[in-house]
C-alpha cells in the first residue's frame, strides 16, 4: 500500500490493507531514469498533444481528450478507474490480490502489467506500455520525472484531507469519464435510501462502531468505512468522537469504549481469514467481553477498504446484512 494516510485521510482510503500487502517503496526505479526511458520509447510528451487542460496539485497540465492508456501508481487509482469503465494498463506490484477485492476486480486486474512497488515507479517499464496518461495520489517526487513519458496527474491525497469520493471525482474528471461517475454515485445513493428507509428502526435504536487490530496490542477505532455508515445514518459509538475525522487508537484494556455499541464492523478479508493483527484482536479475551461481541453482533467486512462506490455499495449490502440481525 502507498504511504500511511493522514488521520482524516484514513476515512477515505485503503490504509486498513497494508499489512497484508507489506510493500516497501522508495525512488523512481529503471536503468536510465524517466526521461530516458521516454526517448527510447517514442512517447515522451506524445500523450498531451491536442488534449485538455486539467487543474492538478502539480499544477496544469495537458491530457487526451479521451485517455484509454492510463498507469495507475498506486492501487487506489485501479479500484477507481475500474469504477469509470477503464482496465489500467498498468499497476503497481501486489495490486491484484484475491484477499483484497471482489473477484469481478481481481479478474479485471490479475493480468495487468505491474510497474514495480507503489512508490518505486520503474519508468522504462512504464514507458513500454506507451501510456497517454499517468495517474498518481501519494508519491509527487516520485512520478513528477515521468512526465517526459506522459503527462502526470497528481492528486494529493496523503495529506489533503479528502475523503475517497471526492478523490475519485478528481480521476473521473482527468480521464475523462465523470459520466461513468455520475451514474455509479446515483447508484450508491438509490441503496443508502433504500436501506435507510427499510430498517429505519433498527437503525434509529443502534449503536455501531468499525475497528481493526494492530501490532502490539493496539485497536484502531474508526476506519474508511464511517463514510458509508454515516451516509447510512448509523450512530456512531462515543469511542468515536462526532468530529473525528480519521480513527483513535485504543489498547485491548481500553475496550470497554465499546460498551455502548450494539453492533461492532470489524476489518475482514475477501478470502482467507482476518489480518494477523485482527486475529489476535478476535482472540483475546477482553474482546470476548465486549457486549456486541457477546451478543453475537460483532460482524467481518469484506468492503472494509472504501476507494471507489463498488466497495461502498459493497460495503452497505454487509451493513444491511447486519440490519437483519437486528
Amino acid at each position: 500500500m502507498p504511504a500511511t494516510i493522514g488521520r482524516r485521510g484514513f476515512l477515505g482510503g485503503v490504509a486498513a490493507a497494508a499489512a497484508t500487502l507489506g510493500l516497501t517503496a522508495c525512488g523512481v526505479s529503471g536503468t536510465g531514469g524517466a526521461a530516458e526511458a521516454g526517448r527510447a520509447s517514442g512517447t515522451a510528451g506524445t500523450g498531451a498533444a491536442g488534449g485538455r487542460q486539467i487543474a492538478t496539485d502539480n499544477g496544469t497540465i495537458t491530457v487526451p481528450e479521451h485517455p484509454e492508456r492510463v498507469i495507475a501508481t498506486v492501487n487506489y487509482e485501479a479500484l477507481m478507474l475500474l469504477d469509470l469503465g477503464l482496465v489500467p494498463v498498468g499497476v503497481p506490484d501486489g495490486t491484484a490480490q484475491k484477499t483484497l477485492m471482489p473477484a469481478a476486480a481481481y479478474e479485471k486486474l490479475k493480468d495487468v502489467k505491474t510497474i514495480g512497488a507503489p512508490g518505486a515507479p520503474n519508468a522504462q517499464a512504464i514507458a513500454a506500455l506507451k501510456p497517454d496518461l499517468i495517474l498518481d495520489q501519494f508519491y509527487k517526487d516520485k512520478t513528477t520525472p515521468l512526465a517526459t513519458i506522459a503527462p502526470v496527474a497528481f492528486f494529493n491525497w496523503a495529506d489533503s484531507g479528502a475523503l475517497w469520493h471526492q478523490q475519485i471525482a478528481k480521476i473521473a474528471k482527468a480521464v475523462n469519464r465523470e459520466d461513468r461517475l455520475t451514474a455509479a454515485k446515483q447508484r450508491y445513493q438509490a441503496r443508502l435510501a433504500e436501506v435507510s428507509a427499510t430498517y429505519r428502526e433498527q437503525i434509529e435504536n443502534s449503536t455501531w462502531v468499525s475497528l481493526s487490530g494492530g501490532q502490539g496490542g493496539k485497536v484502531y477505532l474508526g476506519s474508511p468505512l464511517l463514510t458509508v455508515m454515516r451516509d447510512l445514518g448509523l450512530k456512531i459509538g462515543a469511542g468515536i468522537p462526532a468530529d473525528e475525522s480519521g480513527f483513535v487508537e485504543k489498547s485491548y484494556e481500553e475496550l470497554d469504549v465499546l460498551n455502548d455499541c450494539t453492533v461492532v464492523l470489524y476489518a475482514g478479508q475477501f478470502e482467507g481469514a482476518a489480518t494477523p493483527p485482527t486475529q489476535e484482536l478476535l482472540k483475546n479475551e477482553l474482546w470476548k467481553d465486549v457486549p456486541a461481541v457477546k451478543a453475537g453482533r460483532a460482524f467481518p467486512m469484506k468492503h472494509y477498504i472504501i476507494a471507489s462506490y463498488t466497495f461502498a455499495l459493497g460495503a452497505v449490502d454487509e451493513i444491511e446484512a447486519a440490519l437483519k440481525t437486528l
